[in-house]
């Protein structure tokens, strides 16, 4: 599923700690360790010195690309470099011209602003790429030992939440999960937000469960390990407290849907999926 990684790098110390957990990524082959060089002026008015940026951007993308090979003798590792005043949109053209499979952002980048868990460059490229998203979280990587490590880089797909809505868009996101290497545990989360009366919501509870277990059933035909659960209430706010609860290693949701997960996913509720949630998300975008 995810055999043609792109890495976008600033050369942070919280880069390189994301960069430590692609090696051990389920199915990974490629690795693309991009960078890209501001576009700006020299402040004398003598043009573009972005030059100079450029070269020092491939040497660090040089040490980066022998240090990854050191970590991973299974990885074929390249580099790349663009001269931009679009970080995200640089990001996101190289990943579409070199045909990857997913996007590896951080939270964050060398910004350290308090009360901003996704950073600017990582909100753009979820917004407006069509690729897979992978963000990792800034609070996962900076606290990164011993066993906390083993779970969320070589074993990032150890347990995996699955919101579903029961869409063709939302099957077809749990059918990739199913289908991917390294998949541990999937737990397939539905959330019941409508209803007027008990008995409503008590109907929708139980046609969910229906759904649901038709879902898991499919996906254990693969040998794989399923858990379903079915909530109500508010979405987003159901999605990061069972993602806490189950000790979820990453949340697994499809881009589209309908009903409260496409509002989720194209509405301020989506960003505070991506942006708050303590754990990794993959956003799997639909196919054009």
């Amino acid at each position: 599923m995810f055999e043609k990684i792109l890495f976008p790098t600033d050369f942070s110390e919280y880069a390189k700690k994301t960069l430590d957990c692609i090696t051990g990524f389920p199915g990974a082959r490629d690795v693309i360790l991009f960078h890209v060089v501001e576009a700006t002026r020299s402040p004398r008015g003598g043009g573009e010195i972005g030059d100079t940026f450029y070269r020092t951007g491939e040497n660090f993308l040089k040490e980066e690309k022998h240090y990854l090979e050191n970590l991973s003798q299974n990885l074929r590792v390249t580099t790349a470099v663009k001269i931009s005043s679009d970080t995200a949109g640089a990001i996101i053209e190289t990943a579409e011209e070199r045909g990857v499979s997913l996007i590896v952002v951080g939270a964050r980048g060398k910004s350290r602003v308090e009360g901003v868990p996704l950073g600017s460059v990582s909100v753009a490229v979820l917004r407006r790429s069509r690729t897979n998203v992978l963000i990792m979280r800034h609070k996962i990587i900076e606290e990164m030992k011993a066993k906390t490590y083993e779970m969320f880089c070589p074993m990032i797909l150890f347990r995996v939440l699955c919101p579903v809505d029961f869409s063709m868009y939302s099957d077809r996101s749990t059918a990739l999960a199913g289908a991917t290497p390294g998949i541990g545990e999937v737990i397939l989360l539905h959330v019941v937000s409508q209803g007027e009366t008990e008995a409503e919501i008590e109907d929708a509870v139980q046609k969910a469960k229906g759904q649901i277990d038709a879902t898991r059933d499919i996906l254990a035909t693969k040998g794989i390990k399923v858990r379903t659960i079915v909530r109500t209430g508010n979405p987003t706010t159901e999605i990061m407290r069972i993602a806490d609860e189950e000790d979820a290693s990453v949340i697994w949701m499809s881009s589209h849907g309908k009903g409260w997960f496409r509002e989720l996913l194209l509405g301020s509720t989506a960003h505070t999926v991506a942006m708050n949630a303590k754990r990794p998300v993959i956003i799997i975008r639909k196919p054009e």
